[in-house]
Parts: structure tokens; C-alpha cells; sequence
């Protein structure tokens, strides 16, 4: 409960004409601005000004105090982000509570809910103690105040020795600004100097940062403003009730397998491409063109053709691989930034939940039936996965045992086997599932995905999955084999 002090300087939010926001980082050295007291300046780590110099109510003595600092302001026009650095320390009880706090207030006495930076991104928190001896980075996002009386209120109420506040200066950032440093921050030092520049991307829905070259990168950003639209209307149609981001997507785009392995930071699977960061949110994706392993196959091949006697029928070979090598990087560039787009917009959309257990033939299955491409060109939402109908043809064609039902719902030790073609054969499983569900069942796909919404551990897979299709798993299992068999035979027919 705040004191009846601070209720009395929130009266006055909106009076007079808006003060210009010099100082609004103690860049000048002083409280210069500033109204209130308690509150003193001190020299701080950071390279720039704005990093110069931090605030205080640390006790000087022994005695403790209490101290208030407020700062009144219009919100510019094309804010998103006010952001800052602190913690508050609360002696040996290190108590979470409201008596020390950074505030950031509206007229009409409404707190503004400030959001942490965490490993799993931007959390909304108290104002929390240092962690390991270091400053914590905190945010609001202020968009929605553009243009309206906010004021910055930094209370110490608490009169204990050795309790106190500290803070850094306060940034206002564009959202641009704001999302292209979050992406620069995914990369450390040395791995921005081994990939070279990084060039910001914005779109309507999404920001990407990209060493790629600008074509590509633009290429890549369009592909993902294709399918934004697409998704919500396909899902909506399907009853889904999706919301829309608060924000932008974030996007790395590389120009290598090399940038992507410098990019995570470490080696992945030569048949990945791009992935979609949970944790992070953000989705990571490189140029098919410079797999090494598809770089070798193709200057091989090439190699090989050289060989032809015949000059045309040299030439004619030697256009036909060069042609086959271009529809082979596009369909692998638009099928994986489709694929990884899908998995952040089902996350972003309120379709799967990021902080629960989600089965991952329900994730891999849903950016699997967003994915198909033919001859180059993406084929929609929803179409036909003719890569993945071709990886069931074959276990079929082989007699490769497929997965059971059983094993691909309960588990995801299928996915995560190690085994390429198994891994393949389990998201082709997962597709066909999903597809088969979707295409005859919607309304019981959207209770299964509300059962599984809030779950946090993986116990009960199973049963979820039979509350929403039903508990005859045999009979399932023997419709889903039918279903698959019938997916083979019609678009992947065995050849005379």
C-alpha cells in the first residue's frame, strides 16, 4: 500500500505544458528535473551517458531513511519502450514488497506493470534484489501511453539501515530500436566480429537482423509477412481463438551454415536449417545455399558433367543440375522459414502455451502443415506436405516399421532420437496425424489444444489425447495407418 505522500504528488500529473525529458538518464550528473528527495547521485559503470551515472537511497550513516523521487512527462509519439537498470536491497530478510519500488504511474493513480529481463525473456516483476552482485534490467512497454502524462516515481519507504534503491538512468526506445538491439543481444562480441555486419529488417509484424545479403534478407521478411496473415485467417476459419503479438517477431537471418553455427553457438545436424528458440522467441534461419553438404553434392554433380563427351548433351545435363540445385534452395528456404514462422506464430497466438509441456508432435506437426512448397514456391497453409508424403512413401515402399500411435503421442523420444531418418519419419507422422485431425476433426484438435494449454508436465499426454479423440487407441491407430496409406496412394502413387 503506498503512502498517502505519493497519492498526493500523482494529483498533479498533466498540469502545465510537457517539460522537455533532458536528464531523464542523470546524463548531466545531477537530479536536474528531478522532484523530491531521499535520492543521491553516484558514478556507475557504462561506456555512454546514459550508462554515466545511477541513483541512490543507500543510508549514509547509520540511521536509516526514506526518500521519494518523481519525474513528470508526455510520453513521445513513437515510444515503446522506457527501460532501466536496478534492485533493490532489502537487508537480511530480503523481503519482495512494495516499500522499495520504481513505479511508472498514469493519470489516475494506474501502476504501469514493469516486465524483468529473464533467460525467457521480459517477465512481469517486483523490483527484485541484484542477481549475482549484478543489476537487473527491467522495462515498460508504453506505446499505448504515447502522447499522455506519465510520471516516474522511485520510492524508498522503508526506513531500515542498509535498505535502499538503486538505479540507473531511464532509455526511451522505439520499437524498432528496442527490437533490433534485443536481436543484437542473442549475439556475443566475437560472434558479431566472425559474422560481420548485422543489418536491421523491418516489416509490419516482424524485425530481423541479418548478414545475409539484402535480397535474400528481404526475400526471407516478405515470406514471413505471407504467412502472418494466412495463419490467423486459416485457424480462425478452424475456430480457433488466436490473439495477435503485442509486438514485433524477432528474425535472424544468416548467410551460412557457418553464421548459423557461430550464431547459436554451437554445431547443429547438417539437415537443419533454421530453428525457432522457445526460450528466446526468436526464430534463427540461414541460406540453404551454403550447406556444405549441399554445396558438395552439387559441385560434384557439376564435377561429374564435365565428363560428357558431347558438348549439348553436357550442356543439357550441366543446365539441368544447375536448375534442379536453384528449385532445391528455394524449396529448402521458404519450407524452413515457413516452418520455424509457424512455430513462433503458435506460440505468439495463444494456440500452444511456450511455458508448457507441449507434446512435440503437436509442434513439429503444426509447422510441418504450414511448411509445403513445390518447384520453389510455398503452396499455402493447410496443402498437401509432398516432402513429407514422400518420407511415408518410402517407409512404406521399405517396409520401415512406422511409429505407433502410442509412441508419437506419449513421448518425444521419436523427435529427439539422433536418427535422422527416424527423426524425418516422426515429423512425416506427426503431419499426417495433424492433418488428418484437422481436415476431419477441428473441433476436437481445438479441445485437445485447450487441454493441453496449461499443462506443465507431460504425465498426461496420453489421457488429454483421449479425452479430446476418443479412448479406442487401436481403432485411432487404424484409422491414422489407413489415413497415411491413402495420403501415399494419392499423391506419391508407387511407379510401374
Amino acid at each position: 500500500m503506498y503512502t498517502l505522500a505519493l497519492q498526493l504528488v500523482l494529483c498533479t500529473l498533466g498540469a502545465g505544458e510537457p517539460p522537455a525529458l533532458a536528464n531523464l538518464d542523470f546524463s548531466a550528473g545531477t537530479l536536474a528535473g528531478w522532484e523530491g528527495d531521499g535520492f543521491a547521485v553516484q558514478i556507475a559503470s557504462g561506456a555512454d551517458a546514459g550508462q554515466a551515472y545511477a541513483i541512490s537511497s543507500r543510508d549514509t550513516g547509520s540511521d536509516g531513511h526514506k526518500g521519494a523521487l518523481h519525474r513528470a512527462f508526455v510520453v513521445p509519439a513513437d515510444a515503446a519502450v522506457i527501460r532501466f537498470r536496478a534492485y533493490a536491497d532489502r537487508g537480511l530478510l530480503n523481503r519482495t514488497e512494495d516499500s522499495l519500488e520504481v513505479l511508472l504511474m498514469t493519470a489516475g493513480k494506474h501502476i504501469v506493470p514493469k516486465r524483468l529481463r529473464t533467460a525467457g525473456g521480459w517477465k512481469q516483476s517486483a523490483l527484485l534484489p541484484a542477481k549475482d552482485g549484478k543489476v537487473q534490467e527491467y522495462m515498460w512497454p508504453v506505446a499505448a501511453y504515447a502522447g499522455r502524462w506519465v510520471r516516474i516515481v522511485l520510492l524508498d519507504e522503508d526506513e531500515r539501515p542498509g535498505c535502499f534503491v538503486h538505479c540507473s538512468g531511464f532509455e526511451i526506445l522505439t520499437q524498432d530500436k528496442f527490437e533490433t538491439e534485443e536481436l543484437s543481444g542473442d549475439v556475443g562480441l566475437a560472434g558479431r566480429s566472425k559474422l560481420g555486419p548485422l543489418t536491421p529488417y523491418h516489416s509490419q509484424h516482424f524485425t530481423a537482423l541479418s548478414n545475409a545479403d539484402e535480397k535474400f534478407s528481404e526475400n526471407r521478411l516478405a515470406d514471413c509477412e505471407s504467412i502472418y496473415t494466412l495463419f490467423y485467417d486459416h485457424f480462425r476459419r478452424k475456430g480457433f481463438a488466436l490473439f495477435t503479438p503485442s509486438s514485433k517477431l524477432l528474425v535472424s537471418i544468416l548467410d551460412s551454415e557457418a553464421s548459423f553455427e557461430t550464431f547459436l553457438g554451437r554445431k547443429l545436424p547438417a539437415q537443419v536449417t533454421g530453428i525457432y528458440q522457445l526460450q528466446s522467441n526468436r526464430l534463427v534461419m540461414y541460406d540453404f545455399g551454403q550447406n556444405e553438404s549441399f554445396v558438395s553434392r552439387t559441385r560434384d554433380a557439376l564435377k561429374e558433367g564435365q565428363r560428357i563427351t558431347l558438348q549439348m548433351d553436357r550442356l543439357r545435363y550441366l543446365e539441368g543440375v544447375q536448375r534442379q540445385s536453384r528449385d532445391i534452395r528455394a524449396d529448402a528456404n521458404i519450407a524452413t522459414i515457413m516452418h520455424e514462422v509457424a512455430h513462433q506464430l503458435s506460440f505468439n497466438s495463444g494456440m500452444l502455451n511456450r511455458e508448457a509441456d507441449v507434446p512435440l508432435w503437436l509442434a513439429e506437426g503444426l509447422a510441418c502443415y504450414c511448411e509445403s512448397t513445390a518447384g520453389g514456391a510455398w503452396q499455402g497453409i493447410g496443402e498437401p506436405n509432398l516432402s513429407r508424403i514422400g518420407t511415408l512413401a518410402e517407409a512404406l515402399r521399405m517396409r520401415t516399421p512406422l511409429l505407433s500411435l502410442r509412441e508419437l503421442i506419449a513421448a518425444d523420444r521419436a523427435v529427439q532420437s539422433g536418427d535422422p531418418k527416424r527423426i524425418l519419419l516422426a515429423y512425416a507422422q506427426s503431419w499426417a496425424l495433424l492433418y488428418m485431425m484437422l481436415q476431419e476433426e477441428p473441433d476436437r484438435t481445438r479441445v485437445y489444444c485447450k487441454l493441453i494449454y496449461p499443462q506443465r508436465v507431460s504425465e498426461r499426454r496420453l489421457a488429454d489425447f483421449q479425452q479430446a479423440f476418443g479412448s479406442d487407441l487401436a481403432r485411432l491407430e487404424q484409422r491414422h495407418a489407413a489415413y497415411t496409406k491413402n495420403l501415399v496412394q494419392q499423391y506419391a502413387p508407387a511407379k510401374p
